[in-house]
């Protein structure tokens, strides 16, 4: 009996967090602010837990859900054509990625300063290459501080998430669109869908045994590539409606995960995370500007969000709602999200650990 109490509890206050996410998504979405079903849902859940004593749940199920049909809808914008353009684009994604890390360690030295963490910390803390990738690196290294690492990755999040699509509102947008129109989609083939499936259930699998990044939503963008460059045939579009959706559990999810931030979070360390990430908001929108001269097929808006140093599914949901190129900032965030795993940050953990050593 208690347990069927307990359950129903839960249930309803999982269905209190929907229904203020979804509200606030569509007050957001009336009253004109930008990425309302994303924004709406993380303002008000992130108000109302810091200074209310209302109960909030949401269960880890449904971000992934969420994250699955940006997967698919961000796979689908993957043609082959945009696929063989890709190969162009490498130089300029290695001259953004390298511009955009090495920018974001010299602002890990302005951060140590002003808050007066490690480096180790301030370092693991500055470069955008994933919470949970960033949090494990700096568990390895002695001196660097898990607790702070994860908040400032998280508040880094929450500062590029506001104030990227609030810039981006002022941008003109681009002449290209993401939708895929009706005369440019065929008939539903079967035999591609389940191909698709299988594939995404493979990267799936294969992603979570080595701790890849979000691998709910990058296994289905790389299978619904590789099906569209191998058949040169549109799998599946989500209908707009789920991606509301996706963008409310999302959304919702950010909003609680910086539960406790106000307790860990003082003036100095806000101050800190703050300013160093709006230095790095500003040079992306130099290096965007700078790019866009040096390769003007992209639109600054295309470049702009691809530089952003937020989350691949933040940044995704922003170029959707405002017409940027999605297989472009894609592509750019998958090779820095790459580098920052494979390259930048082990070499920055063994460096660190040799500095430490030479110093004891």
């Amino acid at each position: 009996m208690k347990k069927g109490v307990v359950l129903l509890q839960q249930s309803w206050i999982i269905i209190r967090t929907f229904i203020i996410a979804a509200a606030a998504g569509f007050i957001f979405d009336r009253i004109g602010i930008f990425l309302p079903w994303l924004l709406g849902p993380m303002v008000s859940l992130l108000l109302l837990r810091q200074y209310t004593k209302l109960q909030f749940e949401w269960p880890r199920i449904y971000r992934q859900i969420g994250l699955i049909f940006l997967g698919i809808q961000i796979g689908s914008s993957f043609t082959k054509t945009s696929i063989e353009l890709m190969w162009f684009d490498f130089p300029l994604m290695v001259l953004m990625t390298m511009s955009v890390s090495g920018v974001a360690l010299l602002l890990s030295l302005l951060f140590m300063k002003m808050s007066g963490e490690t480096i180790a910390t301030s370092v693991l803390g500055s470069l955008p290459g994933g919470l949970s990738q960033m949090v494990l690196l700096s568990e390895e290294v002695e001196s660097a501080n898990s607790t702070i690492v994860t908040l400032m990755q998280t508040f880094r999040i929450f500062v590029v998430v506001t104030v990227v699509p609030f810039l981006t509102a002022w941008i003109p947008k681009g002449s290209h669109f993401n939708e895929v129109t009706l005369t440019e989609l065929p008939t539903f083939n079967v035999t591609h869908f389940v191909i698709a499936v299988l594939l995404g259930t493979s990267f799936f699998i294969a992603m979570k045994k080595i701790h890849f990044p979000l691998p709910e939503m990058m296994a289905p963008i790389l299978s619904m590539a590789i099906v569209q460059f191998v058949t040169d045939h549109p799998v599946v579009e989500v209908p707009s409606i789920v991606l509301i959706l996706s963008q409310i559990f999302v959304g919702a999810h950010l909003g609680l995960q910086l539960e406790k931030v106000r307790n860990q979070l003082s003036i100095r360390l806000f101050a800190a995370i703050v300013l160093t990430n709006l230095a790095l908001i500003a040079f992306c929108g130099f290096i965007a500007y700078t790019l866009t001269n040096i390769h003007p097929v992209n639109t600054f808006l295309d470049f702009f969000i691809s530089a952003a140093p937020g989350g691949i599914a933040e940044m995704s949901i922003t170029a959707l709602e405002t017409g940027a190129d999605l297989s472009t900032v894609t592509s750019f965030h998958l090779f820095r999200i790459f580098f920052i795993l494979l390259i930048a940050g082990p070499v920055m953990t063994y460096a660190l650990k040799k500095w430490l050593k030479a110093d004891v």
